[in-house]
């Protein structure tokens, strides 16, 4: 199936002398991050990094806890009820207490270009055990949301009400006794779906066919506590590329479950699970996998802003749209490089005299960058082709502006990594 590729990210970063927005909208979704769900207040989620050039052994997500106002009216959870799932050309999170859905702009990309009006609260679908949901899964480029309570399935409309397409079906495998599923996922790179059960077995089967060989294909024990949820993470799939040479970021972490404080590698009992609590973890009920750039803090002398709701905004250009690599609200008029590279500078080069770090080394062989200069406004939107990319490419991007006050006669703004990834 062809799979429409087209979604926009952005950072804000700031230095003493620059405030810059910089957005790139690239033709694949970029990064890997996992999101938890808290069934106790039910309005916070937690992005968690997944390993990659920036972060080599994964990391609580830099951006801190999301707030989503239209979760928070959802009532707490009780397991094995909830969920969550990411459309993420939608710039939407959908989250469920077991009985209604509700959806939120994406943390990281309000409020500067809201769209149309979010979704209100509506009921959950109801299959065939009459119980709430207990996961959830989006297949955006199909305009699906799976959705699970336990011992059936269904696919439903992406968007609001949800309404199931076809009926609801048993799942195609047999649980151990009493167990029922409590997360599920979809799997753009093999069209395949993905469960979990609440002692860590890990099923794969066909939409509305057949199971994927033995089941369960894994059996993850953890630490003993109830898995929530299961995600895939996109971007390291399948026919995917390797990480690049100069990375040493842990390999794996494709198929993912977790019981809410640290994330399996389903598939690879042997890479240590991610750390996944930071403040959502009193009473976990889902998990997911959203394509979010992972940030590097760089710019200097400024709060604790990256990632934070509100301080970033979307471009998404739709199906077929153009796509730029943007910055906004710089010095107007102004010589601004784009340095990149496949991989940051590990740690960063902090600049005393300016509080600022450099992620980039243009001493690499590898190094590139591009040279703009600012409109009147101080914005740049260049256009970009990344169609030649191939899922799991990766580079890490910094913009340096002209500042000849600054230690290094350019002002420097945080850096962001890209991983692309499917839908």
């Amino acid at each position: 199936m062809s799979r429409p590729r087209s979604v926009s990210t952005c950072v804000i970063a700031a230095s003493s002398r620059v405030l810059a927005v910089i957005c790139l909208a690239a033709s694949l979704l970029p990064a890997q991050t996992f999101w938890l769900k808290d069934g106790a207040s039910p309005g916070n989620a937690d992005p968690i990094y997944a390993p990659s050039p920036s972060y080599t052994v994964g990391a609580p997500g830099y951006t801190g806890t999301m707030f989503l106002p239209q979760a928070a009216l959802l009532a707490p959870t009780t397991f094995p009820a909830g969920g969550v799932a990411v459309d993420q050309p939608g710039n939407l999170v959908l989250t469920t207490d077991g009985f209604q859905i509700a959806a939120d702009f994406h943390g990281l990309y309000t409020p500067f270009s809201p769209g149309p009006p979010v979704p209100p609260l509506a009921p959950a679908p109801v299959l065939l055990s009459g119980g709430p949901l207990t996961g959830m899964g989006a297949d955006p480029s199909a305009g699906i949301l799976y959705v699970t309570d336990g011992s059936s399935y269904a696919a439903c409309t992406l968007a609001f009400p949800y309404a199931i397409i076809g009926v609801p079906v048993p799942l195609p495998f047999g649980l151990p006794p009493g167990a029922r599923l409590t997360g599920i996922d979809f799997e753009a790179s093999t069209g395949t779906l993905w469960g979990v059960d609440a002692g860590g077995g890990v099923y794969n089967w066909l939409p509305f066919g057949a199971p994927i060989g033995p089941q369960p294909v894994a059996l993850v024990s953890g630490t003993g506590l109830a898995m929530i949820g299961i995600a895939v993470n996109e971007s390291n799939g399948p026919g995917a590329l390797a990480p690049p040479f100069c990375s040493s970021q842990t390999i794996g972490y494709h198929v993912v479950v977790s019981d809410g404080y640290l994330i399996y590698d389903a598939l690879n009992a042997f890479n240590p699970p991610l750390i996944a609590g930071t403040s959502s973890a009193t009473q976990p009920d889902g998990l997911a996998y959203s394509a979010d750039m992972q940030y590097l803090p760089g710019a200097g002398l400024a709060p604790v802003l990256v990632g934070w709701p509100g301080w970033q905004k979307p471009q998404n250009n739709g199906i077929g749209g153009a796509n730029f690599l943007c910055l906004d609200a710089a010095q107007p008029l102004t010589t601004t490089l784009f340095l990149y590279d496949f991989c940051p500078i590990p740690g960063g080069l902090f600049i005393p005299a300016s509080g600022e770090t450099l992620w980039i080394n243009p001493f690499s062989f590898t190094f590139n960058f591009a040279t703009f200069v600012t409109d009147v406004a101080g914005d740049i939107n260049q256009p970009v082709n990344l169609s030649f990319s191939l899922t799991g490419f990766t580079y890490t991007g910094q913009f340096a502006i002209y500042s000849p006050l600054s230690p290094l006669g350019y002002a420097f703004s945080d850096a962001m990594t890209f991983t692309i990834g499917l839908p």
